[in-house]
C-alpha cells in the first residue's frame, strides 16, 4: 500500500474483482471470435476480397496469442489495406 493509497481494503478486493472480470470476459469474447473466424475460413478467396481480406489474412490472425482478439488484427489489416489502396 502506497501513501497515496487510501482506499478500504474492501474497495481494494472490489477492484481486484472487477479487474479479474474483465480480463475473463475479454478472453471469452477473444475465444468465441476465434471461433467465428473459423467461419471466414469457409468463404471463398473473392468473398474475402469483398470485405477487404485475403486468405493469408485469415493465417495471420489465427497466430495471435490466445486471449488476443484475432477479429481485431483482421479489421485492423482490413483497414491498412483500404488506406494503402486509396493513396
Amino acid at each position: 500500500m502506497t501513501a497515496l493509497d487510501h482506499r478500504t481494503p474492501a474497495a481494494r478486493a472490489d477492484a481486484v474483482a472487477v479487474r479479474a472480470t474483465d480480463t475473463l470476459r475479454g478472453l471469452l469474447r477473444a475465444l468465441a471470435n476465434r471461433r467465428e473466424m473459423t467461419r471466414l475460413s469457409d468463404l471463398s478467396d473473392r468473398g474475402l476480397a469483398d470485405i477487404g481480406l485475403m486468405r493469408g489474412d485469415l493465417h495471420f490472425a489465427r497466430r495471435a496469442p490466445l486471449g488476443v482478439d484475432p477479429t481485431a488484427r483482421l479489421a485492423a489489416v482490413a483497414r491498412e489495406r483500404v488506406h494503402s489502396l486509396r493513396g
